[in-house]
């Protein structure tokens, strides 16, 4: 899958609906969080376009991802208190890499959840990278089923609570217009 994201990432920013999402998930985003100050990981960044939004406000940012080429975009955008990561996430990686000795206060996933191999265990290794109270939140792609791209609410809500998740609210706070229709939004926020 990586060399798919590989192949995208020079036009990721070009695109209309990307922006959109990114700018509507900031939106909704400061609606719930107060991200002054806050230690981020930002799980799956691509292009760095959320973390570019997030970046004026947060202490420091992790950008995680495992595509190269998106790393390689978000490097471009020159953020001081970003650290890009090229890499999958893992508890391998968790134990040896030293952007991730200390808790986090927030970890966000702007479409990536739907797209990883295991969403449980993303979110479980992601539950024990946050500081008690801290949030995980995530937006995908609303599906009638779980599918690469997709995700139901019931399954997010349901993954999230059993990883450990004291509170879990899964909505629909937007949609975007992309080159296949109107989508309609997941957004999940969990609390530790």
């Amino acid at each position: 899958m990586a060399n798919s994201w590989d192949d995208v990432a020079l036009n990721w920013d070009a695109d209309t609906a990307t922006n959109v999402f990114a700018d509507k998930a900031f939106e909704s985003l400061q609606k719930v969080v107060d991200i002054k100050g806050l230690h981020i990981l930002d799980f799956g960044c691509g292009t760095g376009l959320l973390s570019q939004r997030l970046s004026p406000q947060a202490k420091d940012i992790v950008a995680l991802d495992g595509s190269e080429a998106m790393i390689e975009q978000l490097d471009k955008k020159e953020l001081a208190n970003v650290e890009p990561v090229v890499d999958i996430l893992t508890r391998g990686l968790v134990a040896m890499h030293p952007a991730f000795r200390a808790q986090f206060d927030l970890v966000v996933a702007s479409s990536v959840c739907s797209f990883v191999p295991s969403y449980s265990d993303s979110a479980d290794i992601i539950f024990s990278l946050l500081d008690e109270g801290g949030y995980f939140i995530h937006w995908d792609w609303l599906s009638d089923k779980d599918e690469v791209g997709g995700m139901t609410i019931t399954h997010a809500q349901q993954v999230l609570s059993s990883v450990g998740f004291s509170e879990v609210i899964v909505t629909t706070p937007f949609d975007v217009d992309t080159s296949n229709g109107t989508l309609k939004v997941l957004m999940a926020v969990a609390k530790k």
